[in-house]
Protein backbone atom coordinates (compact mmCIF):
# COMPACT_ATOMS: atom_id res chain seq x y z
CA UNK A 1 0.00 0.00 0.00
CA UNK A 2 2.76 2.57 0.79
CA UNK A 3 3.64 2.35 -3.27
CA UNK A 4 0.07 3.88 -3.76
CA UNK A 5 1.61 7.32 -4.21
CA UNK A 6 -0.09 10.29 -6.08
CA UNK A 7 0.90 9.66 -9.34
CA UNK A 8 -0.36 6.44 -9.09
CA UNK A 9 -3.63 7.36 -8.35
CA UNK A 10 -3.30 10.12 -10.82
CA UNK A 11 -3.02 7.46 -13.55
CA UNK A 12 -5.52 5.39 -12.02
CA UNK A 13 -8.25 8.20 -12.48
CA UNK A 14 -7.24 8.86 -16.16
CA UNK A 15 -7.42 5.00 -16.76
CA UNK A 16 -10.68 4.95 -15.81
CA UNK A 17 -11.88 8.16 -17.81
CA UNK A 18 -10.44 7.05 -20.24
CA UNK A 19 -11.76 3.36 -20.62
CA UNK A 20 -15.07 4.98 -20.22
CA UNK A 21 -14.43 7.16 -23.01
CA UNK A 22 -12.84 4.50 -25.46
CA UNK A 23 -16.39 2.38 -24.46
CA UNK A 24 -18.61 5.01 -25.39
CA UNK A 25 -17.11 5.67 -28.56
CA UNK A 26 -17.37 2.38 -29.73
CA UNK A 27 -20.60 2.05 -28.74
CA UNK A 28 -21.40 4.69 -30.68
CA UNK A 29 -19.78 3.43 -33.91
CA UNK A 30 -22.33 0.28 -33.59
CA UNK A 31 -19.98 -1.99 -31.62
CA UNK A 32 -21.32 -4.82 -29.82
CA UNK A 33 -19.57 -4.85 -26.74
CA UNK A 34 -20.08 -7.29 -23.61
CA UNK A 35 -19.03 -8.01 -20.03
CA UNK A 36 -17.58 -11.24 -18.67
CA UNK A 37 -21.12 -12.29 -18.43
CA UNK A 38 -21.93 -11.26 -21.97
CA UNK A 39 -24.48 -9.01 -20.61
CA UNK A 40 -24.30 -5.75 -22.96
CA UNK A 41 -21.57 -3.20 -21.36
CA UNK A 42 -22.36 -0.21 -20.66
CA UNK A 43 -19.74 2.58 -20.11
CA UNK A 44 -19.09 4.09 -16.20
CA UNK A 45 -20.37 7.60 -16.44
CA UNK A 46 -18.71 10.69 -14.51
CA UNK A 47 -20.96 10.22 -11.56
CA UNK A 48 -20.55 6.60 -10.88
CA UNK A 49 -16.62 7.04 -11.39
CA UNK A 50 -16.68 9.69 -8.80
CA UNK A 51 -18.21 7.55 -6.77
CA UNK A 52 -15.65 4.65 -7.07
CA UNK A 53 -12.98 7.20 -6.51
CA UNK A 54 -14.26 8.38 -3.53
CA UNK A 55 -14.29 4.64 -2.14
CA UNK A 56 -10.53 4.53 -3.10
CA UNK A 57 -9.94 7.45 -0.95
CA UNK A 58 -12.03 6.31 2.00
CA UNK A 59 -10.21 2.93 1.80
CA UNK A 60 -6.48 4.90 2.02
CA UNK A 61 -7.95 6.96 4.73
CA UNK A 62 -8.77 4.16 6.81
CA UNK A 63 -5.05 2.72 5.91
CA UNK A 64 -4.21 6.35 7.83
CA UNK A 65 -6.15 5.79 10.48
CA UNK A 66 -4.94 1.86 10.88
CA UNK A 67 -1.29 3.62 10.69
CA UNK A 68 -0.75 1.74 7.82
CA UNK A 69 0.48 4.74 6.01
CA UNK A 70 1.49 8.24 6.57
CA UNK A 71 -1.02 9.78 4.88
CA UNK A 72 -3.78 9.63 2.49
CA UNK A 73 -2.40 9.66 -1.67
CA UNK A 74 -5.92 9.62 -3.13
CA UNK A 75 -6.73 13.16 -0.83
CA UNK A 76 -6.91 16.70 -2.40
CA UNK A 77 -8.32 18.32 -5.88
CA UNK A 78 -6.72 16.80 -8.53
CA UNK A 79 -8.31 13.16 -7.76
CA UNK A 80 -11.78 14.58 -7.98
CA UNK A 81 -14.06 14.21 -10.62
CA UNK A 82 -17.28 16.30 -10.81
CA UNK A 83 -20.01 14.73 -12.67
CA UNK A 84 -22.56 17.25 -14.66
CA UNK A 85 -25.34 18.35 -12.80
CA UNK A 86 -28.45 16.32 -13.77
CA UNK A 87 -31.21 18.05 -15.94
CA UNK A 88 -34.08 18.04 -13.48
CA UNK A 89 -37.75 19.00 -15.14
CA UNK A 90 -41.35 18.10 -14.75
CA UNK A 91 -44.03 17.91 -16.70
CA UNK A 92 -46.75 20.91 -17.96
CA UNK A 93 -49.93 20.06 -16.62
CA UNK A 94 -51.85 18.35 -20.11
CA UNK A 95 -48.52 16.23 -20.31
CA UNK A 96 -49.41 14.99 -16.96
CA UNK A 97 -52.70 14.30 -18.58
CA UNK A 98 -51.93 12.66 -21.01
CA UNK A 99 -49.61 10.30 -19.03
CA UNK A 100 -52.09 9.15 -17.06
CA UNK A 101 -54.56 8.10 -19.83
CA UNK A 102 -51.79 6.60 -21.42
CA UNK A 103 -51.01 4.58 -18.12
CA UNK A 104 -55.12 3.94 -17.76
CA UNK A 105 -55.09 2.58 -21.43
CA UNK A 106 -52.37 0.21 -20.94
CA UNK A 107 -53.98 -1.43 -17.42
CA UNK A 108 -54.88 -5.07 -18.92
CA UNK A 109 -58.78 -4.60 -19.82
CA UNK A 110 -61.53 -6.18 -17.70
CA UNK A 111 -63.40 -8.83 -20.59
CA UNK A 112 -66.60 -7.74 -19.85
CA UNK A 113 -68.08 -10.13 -23.16
CA UNK A 114 -69.13 -13.68 -21.92
CA UNK A 115 -67.84 -16.20 -23.88
CA UNK A 116 -69.91 -16.64 -27.17
CA UNK A 117 -72.65 -18.87 -26.94
CA UNK A 118 -71.79 -23.13 -27.96
CA UNK A 119 -68.15 -22.50 -26.38
CA UNK A 120 -66.77 -24.95 -24.61
CA UNK A 121 -65.83 -25.65 -21.43
CA UNK A 122 -62.20 -24.57 -21.68
CA UNK A 123 -63.36 -21.35 -23.05
CA UNK A 124 -66.08 -20.50 -20.94
CA UNK A 125 -64.08 -20.73 -17.89
CA UNK A 126 -60.94 -18.50 -19.64
CA UNK A 127 -63.97 -15.78 -20.16
CA UNK A 128 -64.94 -16.17 -16.58
CA UNK A 129 -61.38 -15.54 -15.12
CA UNK A 130 -60.27 -12.94 -17.61
CA UNK A 131 -63.20 -11.15 -16.60
CA UNK A 132 -62.39 -11.00 -13.17
CA UNK A 133 -58.83 -9.39 -14.50
CA UNK A 134 -56.06 -12.09 -13.90
CA UNK A 135 -53.18 -12.37 -16.60
CA UNK A 136 -52.99 -15.76 -18.88
CA UNK A 137 -50.63 -17.56 -16.41
CA UNK A 138 -52.83 -17.18 -13.78
CA UNK A 139 -55.81 -18.35 -15.83
CA UNK A 140 -53.72 -21.25 -16.64
CA UNK A 141 -52.77 -22.14 -13.24
CA UNK A 142 -55.85 -21.82 -12.17
CA UNK A 143 -58.06 -24.08 -14.99
CA UNK A 144 -54.96 -26.88 -15.20
CA UNK A 145 -53.74 -26.18 -19.19
CA UNK A 146 -51.50 -25.07 -20.68
CA UNK A 147 -50.44 -20.89 -20.87
CA UNK A 148 -51.01 -21.38 -24.75
CA UNK A 149 -54.02 -22.90 -24.69
CA UNK A 150 -55.39 -19.92 -22.48
CA UNK A 151 -53.80 -17.82 -25.34
CA UNK A 152 -55.17 -19.11 -27.85
CA UNK A 153 -58.81 -18.93 -26.19
CA UNK A 154 -58.14 -14.99 -25.31
CA UNK A 155 -57.77 -14.44 -28.78
CA UNK A 156 -60.79 -16.24 -30.06
CA UNK A 157 -62.35 -14.13 -27.63
CA UNK A 158 -60.54 -10.51 -28.45
CA UNK A 159 -58.80 -9.87 -25.17
CA UNK A 160 -55.98 -8.56 -24.88
CA UNK A 161 -54.72 -8.72 -21.07
CA UNK A 162 -51.31 -8.70 -20.89
CA UNK A 163 -49.36 -10.03 -17.97
CA UNK A 164 -52.18 -9.08 -15.90
CA UNK A 165 -53.57 -6.08 -14.00
CA UNK A 166 -50.58 -4.19 -11.87
CA UNK A 167 -52.37 -0.69 -11.11
CA UNK A 168 -50.29 1.74 -13.77
CA UNK A 169 -52.75 4.38 -13.60
CA UNK A 170 -53.04 4.61 -10.24
CA UNK A 171 -49.32 4.10 -10.13
CA UNK A 172 -48.78 7.31 -12.03
CA UNK A 173 -52.12 9.70 -10.26
CA UNK A 174 -50.96 9.18 -7.08
CA UNK A 175 -47.08 9.83 -8.28
CA UNK A 176 -48.32 12.66 -10.03
CA UNK A 177 -51.21 14.12 -8.29
CA UNK A 178 -49.75 13.46 -4.56
CA UNK A 179 -45.86 13.83 -4.60
CA UNK A 180 -44.53 10.96 -2.35
CA UNK A 181 -41.61 9.42 -2.91
CA UNK A 182 -41.50 6.46 -4.83
CA UNK A 183 -40.20 4.71 -1.83
CA UNK A 184 -43.31 5.50 -0.44
CA UNK A 185 -45.32 4.33 -2.96
CA UNK A 186 -43.38 1.14 -2.46
CA UNK A 187 -44.45 0.86 1.09
CA UNK A 188 -47.69 2.08 1.25
CA UNK A 189 -50.31 -0.24 3.06
CA UNK A 190 -54.25 -0.07 2.59
CA UNK A 191 -54.87 0.39 6.26
CA UNK A 192 -52.64 3.93 5.71
CA UNK A 193 -55.78 5.17 2.84
CA UNK A 194 -58.61 6.72 4.11
CA UNK A 195 -60.96 7.30 1.35
CA UNK A 196 -63.77 9.09 3.33
CA UNK A 197 -63.64 11.33 6.24
CA UNK A 198 -64.42 14.99 7.37
CA UNK A 199 -61.00 16.23 5.97
CA UNK A 200 -61.55 14.63 3.23
CA UNK A 201 -59.46 11.45 1.44
CA UNK A 202 -55.93 11.20 2.11
CA UNK A 203 -53.19 8.84 3.16
CA UNK A 204 -50.59 8.54 6.04
CA UNK A 205 -46.95 7.96 5.24
CA UNK A 206 -44.70 7.10 8.16
CA UNK A 207 -42.11 10.01 7.95
CA UNK A 208 -39.41 10.88 10.76
CA UNK A 209 -39.02 14.07 10.04
CA UNK A 210 -42.42 16.00 12.25
CA UNK A 211 -43.27 15.85 15.29
CA UNK A 212 -45.48 12.96 14.77
CA UNK A 213 -43.92 10.65 12.93
CA UNK A 214 -45.57 10.80 10.17
CA UNK A 215 -47.22 13.31 8.05
CA UNK A 216 -50.93 13.06 5.53
CA UNK A 217 -51.05 13.62 2.40
CA UNK A 218 -54.24 15.22 0.96
CA UNK A 219 -55.39 13.12 -2.55
CA UNK A 220 -57.66 15.07 -4.74
CA UNK A 221 -61.63 13.80 -5.41
CA UNK A 222 -59.89 12.32 -8.73
CA UNK A 223 -56.76 10.53 -7.43
CA UNK A 224 -59.32 9.13 -4.50
CA UNK A 225 -61.89 7.64 -7.03
CA UNK A 226 -58.93 6.11 -9.24
CA UNK A 227 -57.78 4.71 -5.67
CA UNK A 228 -61.56 3.23 -4.42
CA UNK A 229 -61.28 1.58 -8.02
CA UNK A 230 -57.84 0.66 -7.88
CA UNK A 231 -58.73 -1.45 -4.55
CA UNK A 232 -62.03 -2.92 -5.43
CA UNK A 233 -60.60 -4.35 -8.26
CA UNK A 234 -57.65 -6.00 -6.34
CA UNK A 235 -60.12 -7.67 -4.50
CA UNK A 236 -61.87 -9.05 -7.66
CA UNK A 237 -59.04 -10.55 -8.59
CA UNK A 238 -58.95 -12.22 -5.54
CA UNK A 239 -55.47 -10.36 -4.07
CA UNK A 240 -55.39 -9.58 -0.59
CA UNK A 241 -57.18 -5.74 0.58
CA UNK A 242 -56.80 -6.11 3.94
CA UNK A 243 -55.47 -3.08 6.31
CA UNK A 244 -51.48 -4.51 6.32
CA UNK A 245 -51.50 -5.69 2.51
CA UNK A 246 -49.90 -2.98 0.07
CA UNK A 247 -51.87 -0.89 -2.06
CA UNK A 248 -49.85 -1.26 -4.88
CA UNK A 249 -48.68 -4.97 -5.03
CA UNK A 250 -46.84 -7.12 -7.58
CA UNK A 251 -48.53 -9.54 -9.56
CA UNK A 252 -48.19 -11.92 -6.57
CA UNK A 253 -50.04 -9.59 -3.80
CA UNK A 254 -45.91 -8.63 -2.83
CA UNK A 255 -44.26 -5.08 -2.32
CA UNK A 256 -43.24 -3.87 -6.51
CA UNK A 257 -40.06 -3.06 -6.94
CA UNK A 258 -38.56 0.35 -7.44
CA UNK A 259 -37.35 -0.76 -10.70
CA UNK A 260 -41.17 -2.06 -11.71
CA UNK A 261 -41.99 1.20 -11.24
CA UNK A 262 -39.88 2.95 -13.20
CA UNK A 263 -40.58 1.29 -15.75
CA UNK A 264 -44.64 1.30 -15.48
CA UNK A 265 -43.83 5.31 -15.50
CA UNK A 266 -41.55 4.98 -18.26
CA UNK A 267 -43.55 2.74 -20.30
CA UNK A 268 -46.37 5.07 -19.75
CA UNK A 269 -44.71 8.31 -21.07
CA UNK A 270 -43.38 6.15 -23.83
CA UNK A 271 -47.21 5.89 -25.03
CA UNK A 272 -48.11 9.56 -23.84
CA UNK A 273 -45.19 10.60 -26.58
CA UNK A 274 -46.66 8.65 -29.04
CA UNK A 275 -49.81 10.20 -29.06
CA UNK A 276 -48.59 13.80 -28.65
CA UNK A 277 -46.48 12.66 -31.85
CA UNK A 278 -49.80 12.18 -33.73
CA UNK A 279 -51.12 15.37 -32.95
CA UNK A 280 -47.61 17.30 -33.76
CA UNK A 281 -46.38 18.34 -30.27
CA UNK A 282 -42.80 17.70 -28.84
CA UNK A 283 -42.60 14.19 -26.75
CA UNK A 284 -42.09 14.60 -23.03
CA UNK A 285 -39.08 14.56 -21.65
CA UNK A 286 -36.93 11.82 -20.39
CA UNK A 287 -40.17 10.87 -17.32
CA UNK A 288 -39.17 9.21 -13.94
CA UNK A 289 -41.21 8.10 -10.84
CA UNK A 290 -39.17 11.82 -9.41
CA UNK A 291 -39.76 13.56 -12.92
CA UNK A 292 -43.92 13.11 -11.59
CA UNK A 293 -43.04 14.38 -7.76
CA UNK A 294 -41.92 17.11 -9.39
CA UNK A 295 -44.57 18.04 -11.17
CA UNK A 296 -47.28 17.66 -8.60
CA UNK A 297 -44.88 20.50 -6.65
CA UNK A 298 -44.93 22.26 -9.53
CA UNK A 299 -48.76 22.42 -10.02
CA UNK A 300 -49.75 22.81 -6.46
CA UNK A 301 -47.97 25.39 -6.32
CA UNK A 302 -50.21 27.12 -8.75
CA UNK A 303 -53.20 25.56 -7.37
CA UNK A 304 -52.47 27.18 -4.17
CA UNK A 305 -50.82 30.65 -4.77
CA UNK A 306 -47.80 29.50 -4.31
CA UNK A 307 -48.08 28.31 -0.74
CA UNK A 308 -44.80 27.30 -0.06
CA UNK A 309 -45.36 25.78 3.31
CA UNK A 310 -48.22 23.48 1.85
CA UNK A 311 -46.53 22.13 -0.58
CA UNK A 312 -43.49 21.28 1.48
CA UNK A 313 -45.88 19.84 4.32
CA UNK A 314 -47.39 17.60 1.03
CA UNK A 315 -44.23 16.20 -0.17
CA UNK A 316 -42.67 15.80 3.03
CA UNK A 317 -39.76 18.69 2.77
CA UNK A 318 -37.63 19.90 5.77
CA UNK A 319 -35.41 21.78 3.43
CA UNK A 320 -36.81 24.23 0.96
CA UNK A 321 -34.37 23.90 -1.71
CA UNK A 322 -35.68 21.36 -4.49
CA UNK A 323 -39.47 22.83 -3.75
CA UNK A 324 -37.71 26.67 -4.55
CA UNK A 325 -36.01 25.28 -7.20
CA UNK A 326 -38.86 24.13 -8.80
CA UNK A 327 -40.55 27.31 -7.72
CA UNK A 328 -37.76 28.79 -9.91
CA UNK A 329 -37.97 26.85 -13.19
CA UNK A 330 -41.74 27.67 -12.89
CA UNK A 331 -41.50 31.74 -12.91
CA UNK A 332 -39.64 31.17 -15.98
CA UNK A 333 -42.38 29.29 -17.66
CA UNK A 334 -45.07 31.98 -16.60
CA UNK A 335 -45.96 34.61 -20.11
CA UNK A 336 -44.56 37.41 -18.52
CA UNK A 337 -46.38 40.83 -19.59
CA UNK A 338 -43.28 42.26 -21.07
CA UNK A 339 -42.68 45.29 -19.07
CA UNK A 340 -46.56 46.09 -18.86
CA UNK A 341 -46.53 46.61 -14.87
CA UNK A 342 -43.29 48.75 -15.01
CA UNK A 343 -44.56 50.85 -17.51
CA UNK A 344 -47.96 50.67 -15.25
CA UNK A 345 -45.31 51.86 -12.08
CA UNK A 346 -43.72 54.57 -13.75
CA UNK A 347 -46.79 56.29 -15.03
CA UNK A 348 -48.56 56.13 -11.92
CA UNK A 349 -45.99 57.74 -10.32
CA UNK A 350 -45.96 60.45 -13.65
CA UNK A 351 -49.57 61.01 -12.29
CA UNK A 352 -48.62 61.63 -9.14
CA UNK A 353 -45.98 64.08 -9.98
CA UNK A 354 -48.53 66.28 -11.97
CA UNK A 355 -50.87 66.39 -9.66
CA UNK A 356 -48.65 67.70 -6.96
CA UNK A 357 -48.28 71.94 -6.58
CA UNK A 358 -45.19 72.87 -8.35
CA UNK A 359 -43.29 73.61 -4.58
CA UNK A 360 -44.09 73.59 -1.15
CA UNK A 361 -43.27 76.61 0.61
CA UNK A 362 -40.74 76.37 3.47
CA UNK A 363 -38.87 78.69 6.26
CA UNK A 364 -36.12 78.54 4.19
CA UNK A 365 -37.24 78.64 0.49
CA UNK A 366 -39.07 76.38 -2.09
CA UNK A 367 -38.66 72.69 -1.64
CA UNK A 368 -39.48 70.07 -3.91
CA UNK A 369 -41.78 67.58 -2.95
CA UNK A 370 -40.72 63.90 -4.94
CA UNK A 371 -44.10 61.25 -5.44
CA UNK A 372 -42.54 58.74 -2.82
CA UNK A 373 -42.40 61.49 0.08
CA UNK A 374 -45.80 62.78 -0.70
CA UNK A 375 -47.30 58.85 -0.50
CA UNK A 376 -45.34 57.76 2.21
CA UNK A 377 -46.25 61.23 4.67
CA UNK A 378 -44.26 63.23 6.74
CA UNK A 379 -44.40 60.51 9.34
CA UNK A 380 -41.61 58.45 6.63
Amino acid sequence: MEEIDADLNLAYKEKLLKESRRQREALEAGADLRDRRHRPLRPLGLRMISHILQTHKAILESAVEDRIVDHNTAAGKRMRVKPPKPKRTFLEMDELAYLIDAAADQDAAMLTAPAPEGAGATATAVAQLAAKGLSAGQIAEEIGRAKSTVTYHLRNLGADIGRGYVGRRVICEILGRCGPRVGEVQDLRIGQVRLHGKDGPRFRIPDAKTEAGEREVEMSPVTAEAVREHIDRLRRLGLPTGPDDYLIPNLRGGRMTRKRIGQIVREAAELASERLAEKGLPPLPNTTPHTLRRTYISIALIANKFDLKYVMDQVGHADSTMTMDVYAQLQKRFKRSHGVSFDRLVREASEQVKALPAAVAGAVGSVAVRPQDALVGPER
